[in-house]
C-alpha cells in the first residue's frame, strides 16, 4: 500500500497593510515580504511526488497575484477611498501581474479585490493568522491542502493545519 506524501509550495509577494484601531506602530500602512507555504498531500505519482508543484504554484499565483504589491486594507477602514480615489485621480489603475494574465477579482466572504488597484479587502485584520484562514478558504476546492504557513517577517508567521 502506498503512504501518502506531501508537496511543499512557496509563494513570496509583497505587500502593504496596516491594523485598522490598532494602539501603536502597526496602524499605519507599513509593507512586508509575506511568505506563503502550502503542503499539499496526495498518493506519490509515477515520478513519486504528490502534486505537480509548477501546477500548484500556477493555482495558487492566480489567488496570490491579488495580494502581490498590493495594499491590504480591512473592511471598514476609511483609508480604503481615499486610496481608490487617489488611484482614479493619478491614473494609477492596471492589470499588472507577476505571472500570466491580470488577476481575477477575488470575491469571498473573508476577502475581496480591486485588481486594477492592486487593493484588497479582508473582513478580519491581515494578521498571519487571518492570511492562512484566506488561503486555505479560496484554495482548499482546487489542492488537497494539509498545512498552510504564513510569515510576514521573521518576527511574525503562523501555521494552521486542515
Amino acid at each position: 500500500m502506498t503512504e501518502n506524501c506531501r508537496s511543499i509550495v512557496n509563494l513570496d509577494f509583497q505587500y502593504a497593510h496596516r491594523f485598522m484601531n490598532y494602539p501603536g506602530e502597526a496602524s499605519y500602512l507599513h509593507g512586508h515580504s509575506g511568505l506563503l507555504t502550502l503542503e499539499i498531500e496526495g498518493v506519490p505519482n509515477k515520478h513519486g511526488y504528490a502534486h505537480a508543484c509548477k501546477e500548484a504554484l500556477k493555482v495558487a499565483w492566480a489567488v496570490a497575484d491579488n495580494f502581490h504589491h498590493a495594499t491590504v486594507f480591512q473592511e471598514g477602514d476609511p483609508l480604503i477611498e481615499l486610496v481608490l480615489q487617489g488611484y482614479e485621480k493619478t491614473g494609477m489603475k492596471g492589470t499588472t501581474s507577476r505571472f500570466g494574465p491580470p488577476a481575477k477579482a477575488l470575491k469571498h466572504d473573508l476577502v475581496w479585490s480591486y485588481p486594477e488597484s492592486r487593493i484588497a479587502v479582508t473582513k478580519k485584520p491581515s494578521t498571519c493568522e487571518n492570511f492562512c484562514e484566506i488561503f486555505y478558504e479560496l484554495l482548499k476546492d482546487k489542492l488537497n491542502i494539509k498545512k498552510i504557513t504564513f510569515r510576514s517577517s521573521l518576527l511574525n508567521a503562523a501555521t494552521r493545519n486542515y
